[in-house]
């Protein structure tokens, strides 16, 4: 299993950065810094994924619009 969190700017076509974790910890920590710091941009759209075996699941976003959003 492994854990991504993603950055992107203007989605879904615009430039993004992709960190992978095999800890959820540590990648929950970087969407959390990431929210810190580019809370005020105002097209800049962060997520937290989940993979294993292929699947894919959000487990949380975030959006300047919407704030963070954790799905269980």
């Amino acid at each position: 299993m492994s854990y991504h969190a993603v950055l992107q700017f203007r989605p879904p076509d615009g430039p993004r950065v992709i960190c992978t974790w095999e800890r959820e910890e540590i990648a929950d920590g970087r969407f959390e810094e990431w929210v810190y710091t580019y809370s005020e941009h105002p097209t800049a759209r962060i997520t937290l994924v989940e993979e294993n075996a292929g699947a894919r699941r959000v487990l949380s976003e975030w959006t300047r619009a919407t704030g963070t959003i954790r799905h269980t």
